[in-house]
């Protein structure tokens, strides 16, 4: 994979290190998922400043999503260190939790949706145990549980078909 991506580097721009444009493709693929949220976000319905609705969380982690992979692209080409692969099976888990969560909470709810994207997201980790993934799948899910739930009071229910 090392010599796939070595070869498919530009080399008649010396200015710009090979890894650059790997970079700002990962940034580019974040922006891309960014843009998910955002217009899941707007479709659940943001609601109004006083009371949030379903999506405006979305939107706003999809905004904030967008002004960072904004940020990568940019640092990443203006970079002159030396070459760094990307870590791509950590980007597919996060791209995959991401999924996840986005299919079970609208089936099982909350909690359900939490817990396994944390486990999805967890899963490239070689230093956690499975059951270090567990327990923090678990404390995640309470704390948005209590969060958005239990102090926002957001219109989310923590399990659904039950």
């Amino acid at each position: 994979m090392k010599e796939f991506l070595l070869r498919l580097r530009p080399t008649d721009n010396t200015d710009q290190p090979p890894h650059a444009w790997l970079g700002a493709l990962g940034g580019l693929g974040l922006l891309a998922l960014s843009m998910v949220f955002v217009i899941g976000g707007f479709e659940m319905g943001v609601g109004t400043p006083r009371r949030l609705g379903t999506g405006a969380f979305s939107v706003l982690t999809g905004l904030t999503l967008a002004t960072l992979s904004i940020a990568i692209i940019i640092f990443d080409l203006r970079d002159s260190s030396d070459t760094e692969i990307p870590d791509w099976i950590s980007f597919f888990a996060i791209g995959a939790a991401l999924a996840v969560f986005a299919t079970v909470s609208e089936r099982f709810g909350l909690w359900p949706a939490v817990f396994l994207a944390t486990v999805v997201a967890s899963l490239p980790d070689p230093s956690l145990k499975p059951s270090g993934k567990i327990i923090l799948a678990t404390i995640i899910s309470l704390g948005c549980w209590g969060l958005f739930i239990g102090l926002l009071n957001l219109p989310f229910q923590a399990f659904k078909g039950l």
